[in-house]
């Protein structure tokens, strides 16, 4: 079986000048399977949402590739790198900020439909089942993003992720700004949607070590841009081998 997402040797050197260079993700590796959800964690300037600006490529990387389906990405441009992207989706930290102020939340959704040809009622009929999917009703179409909850909004975000039916879907604390009662509604959503939709991989980038032992199949552990650990999320917890690993589990408990 092929990886929906493989990365070798990513790294990223930002340049300062009269300063030294800063490092932020050196020489990272590791592959996710289809239906897999991969969780990373580690303290804020780790260098995961550098990372993930690299897999999507929102950023260059300095060395290293990036495949997505067995398709070197790293170097696409233009048409081809829009057509990678129809393949992966990402769902942010602040859901109300990732949607136009100006436009209703069916709009949003609808957008990447209309994008790939669907026709007006198509797109309607559509959106309603995405809706419906995140646990959202068909009204919530013609609302906009500040006449909502920020998990309201999540929901409609990650039906607009889900809508084009990619393979990867890119969570970047996609739960951080939300209450505890609404985070645990959004994992189990994310649950659902990923028994339903075969194949579906999820990257799940978080700070939240107890999130990701529920939701995940594996976690790596970044470090000041390396990956320090990896494994299972029960085994890594329970058994950290890395100092930096044990430190950031003490500080939970």
């Amino acid at each position: 079986m092929e990886a929906v997402l493989a990365v070798e040797g990513l790294t990223k050197i930002f340049k300062t000048k009269g300063r030294a260079d800063t490092v932020a993700v050196d020489h990272v590796s590791f592959s996710l399977m289809p239906g897999e959800c991969l969780g990373i964690i580690g303290e804020s300037g780790s260098g995961k949402t550098t990372l993930v600006n690299m897999v999507t490529r929102l950023l260059a990387p300095t060395e290293g590739c990036i495949f997505l389906d067995g398709q070197e990405i790293t170097g696409l441009k233009g048409r081809e790198l829009r057509e990678a992207w129809r393949r992966m989706q990402m769902v942010f930290q602040s859901p109300a900020e990732s949607f136009d102020p100006r436009r209703t939340l069916g709009d949003g959704i609808g957008e990447s439909l209309r994008n790939a040809g669907a026709g007006r009622e198509e797109t309607k009929r559509e959106t309603a089942r995405l809706l419906k999917a995140c646990g959202l009703t068909p009204e919530y179409a013609g609302r906009y993003p500040h006449e909502v909850s920020g998990g309201q909004c999540q929901r409609a975000a990650i039906a607009r992720a889900l809508a084009i039916k990619p393979k990867l879907l890119i969570c970047d604390e996609a739960t951080s700004s939300l209450d505890v009662t609404v985070q645990q509604e959004i994992i189990e959503l994310l649950g659902r949607l990923r028994r339903k939709q075969d194949g579906l991989a999820i990257l799940f980038i978080s700070h939240d070590i107890a999130l990701v032992q529920q939701f995940c199949d594996r976690v790596l552990v970044m470090y000041r841009g390396r990956i320090v650990e990896q494994g299972k999320p029960d085994d890594v917890i329970r058994d950290p081998q890395d100092p930096y690993t044990k430190k950031l589990i003490e500080s939970i408990l």
